[in-house]
C-alpha cells in the first residue's frame, strides 16, 4: 500500500509511514546527458477563491500546503530505477513524481510499483516501475477529490498556470479538514441561520430588493455576508425581527463574523492555517447567540 503521509509544506517535517521523519521540500536536480536539469520549483500563488456562487465557503485543494511546495522531490525519465530507490529510501518516501519537464507528467513510480515488477520477474528499469497517475487541479474542490484519493492514496496537482506544483495525499485531506472543517462548518452554519431569519423577514423578493437596494436580488441565496449584514443594520428589518437586543451590537457582531469569514476565505498566505482559537470562540459564540435567538431545525 502506498503511504499516504510523505510530503510535506517546504520547511516542515512530517513522519513517513515508516515513523521516520522525513524531509520535505528537497530539490531534485537530475543529471542527465551531461546536463543538469533545471530544479522543480512551484512558486507561491495566491489562493483563487474559496466561495462558492452562493457565497458558501469551499475548501480547495489549493488550501492544502503540500498543493504549492516550493520544492518537489521528483525523477525523470531519463534517470535511472536506482536513483529512484536511492530517492525513496533516502527520503522515505513512497512515491515520486515522474517529470519530463514542469509541465509534462509522465506518471510516478512508487515502492509499490517496484515490488511489482521484482515479483513479476519483469526487467528493472523506471519505466517499467513507473504507473499512470491521478491529477488533480489546485481549484478542484476537496470534498469531490476525497474519493479519488481514498481509491489512489495520492494525486499530483497541477496550478493555475498549467505547472506541476505539488502532490496530495489521503492524509493530507484528513489532515486539512480536521484543521479547516470546524471553522467551515460553523461558518456554513451561521450563514444558513442568517438567511433562514432573513427570509421571514424579507418573505418577498420586492423586500429583499428594497433592503438591499439590489434589483438583481431574486432569494436570500443571492445575499453575500455583507449584504445580510447591511439587512439587519435596516430600521424596519430589525423592527420586524422583535428581538429586545441593541441593534448596534449585533450588527458590531456580525461585522466582526463577515470579517473573520473573509480572513477564513481568502488565506494568501504561502501555507494557509487554520483560524487562530480567539476567533473560532468568536465564530462558536455568535452561532450560539443565534440559536438562543431564533431556534431552528
Amino acid at each position: 500500500m502506498v503511504s499516504s503521509d510523505t510530503y510535506g509544506p517546504p520547511g516542515s517535517r512530517r513522519k513517513s509511514g515508516s515513523g521516520q521523519p522525513s524531509p520535505v521540500g528537497v530539490v531534485h536536480a537530475v543529471q542527465t546527458h551531461g546536463r543538469v536539469s533545471v530544479p522543480l520549483l512551484a512558486r507561491p500563488r495566491p489562493l483563487g477563491s474559496s466561495m462558492n456562487g452562493d457565497g458558501s465557503i469551499v475548501l480547495r485543494i489549493g488550501h492544502l500546503p503540500t498543493a504549492r511546495l516550493s520544492k518537489l522531490v521528483s525523477v525523470c525519465p531519463d534517470d535511472t530505477l536506482t536513483r529512484a530507490e536511492t530517492l525513496l529510501t533516502r527520503y522515505k518516501y513512497s512515491q515520486l513524481p515522474v517529470l519530463a519537464d514542469r509541465a509534462s507528467l509522465i506518471g510516478a513510480v512508487t515502492l509499490e510499483s517496484i515490488a511489482l515488477v521484482r515479483i513479476a520477474g519483469q526487467e528493472l528499469t523506471l519505466a517499467s516501475a513507473t504507473r499512470p497517475v491521478q491529477e488533480v487541479s489546485v481549484d478542484a474542490e476537496v470534498r469531490k477529490v476525497l474519493p479519488l484519493l481514498r481509491q489512489h492514496r495520492f494525486a499530483i496537482v497541477r496550478d493555475e498556470s498549467g505547472m506541476i506544483s505539488g502532490i496530495v495525499t489521503l492524509a493530507d485531506l484528513v489532515d486539512a479538514m480536521e484543521d479547516r472543517t470546524g471553522p467551515h462548518a460553523i461558518l456554513g452554519e451561521i450563514e444558513r441561520r442568517l438567511r433562514k431569519i432573513l427570509e421571514q423577514a424579507c418573505p418577498t423578493v420586492e423586500d429583499l430588493q428594497a433592503a438591499t437596494g439590489k434589483t438583481g436580488i431574486r432569494s436570500v441565496r443571492d445575499l453575500t455576508l455583507f449584504d445580510v449584514e447591511q439587512v439587519f443594520g435596516r430600521a424596519n428589518v430589525w423592527t420586524g425581527l422583535h428581538w429586545r437586543l441593541d441593534q448596534s451590537i449585533f450588527v458590531a457582531e456580525l461585522r466582526a463574523v463577515r470579517k473573520i469569514r473573509n480572513k477564513f476565505a481568502h488565506y494568501h498566505d504561502d501555507e494557509p492555517r487554520p483560524l487562530p482559537e480567539p476567533e473560532l470562540a468568536q465564530l462558536t459564540g455568535f452561532l450560539d447567540w443565534l440559536a438562543e435567538l431564533a431556534p431552528q431545525r
